[in-house]
């Protein structure tokens, strides 16, 4: 059987696309361990989080960990956990860390994630208003023993809003 250019053109084209979707199942696969580790980790930090537990937040950190906000101010781990520390407990505090997507790199893999929190707050007139904030972050995380720490944290979006209208500052 001869087969014209085209038509092998059109086979070679088409096991190129079944060849292209098995390496991206695969890869999916193989990934979903690594992300199971990771949204435990994150799990860890909203929990360390809502009980003001400084040493349980410490202890997902690396050693030169730093949190760069949307404006490019740098705060590092001593800076997060005094911070921790002297927020108040909120009960109506909700939040969810959603992995947008991961790369991994060795010994090391970057996180895209978009985390979103919802709580309600008393205005200064007494009045309870329904806040949220959302961030979009790009986060390193390393992997130098048998846990995954946090090394690096970039918030690249922000936005907050009281009652559903934008506020220009949390």
């Amino acid at each position: 059987m001869h087969l014209g250019s085209s038509t092998r053109l059109g086979v070679t084209a088409c096991l190129s696309v079944v060849a292209s979707l098995l390496a991206d199942s695969i890869s999916c696969r193989a990934e979903e361990p690594l992300k199971a580790a990771l949204q435990s980790r994150y799990a860890a930090m909203k929990a360390a989080v809502a009980d003001r537990d400084g040493t349980a937040f410490a202890s997902l950190l690396a050693p030169r960990f730093k949190s760069i906000d949307v404006s490019g101010r740098a705060k590092n781990a001593d800076q997060i956990v005094a911070e921790l520390k002297r927020q108040a407990a909120d009960p109506n505090r909700s939040s969810e860390t959603t992995l947008v997507s991961l790369k991994p790199e060795g010994a090391a893999v970057t996180v895209e994630q978009r985390y979103e929190m919802k709580t309600i707050k008393v205005a200064a007139d007494g009045a309870p208003r329904a806040v949220q904030l959302v961030t979009v972050s790009t986060d390193r995380w390393v992997k130098p023993a048998d846990v995954w720490l946090i090394e690096r944290s970039v918030t690249t979006e922000l936005t907050y809003s009281e009652d559903g209208d934008c506020a220009s500052s949390p």
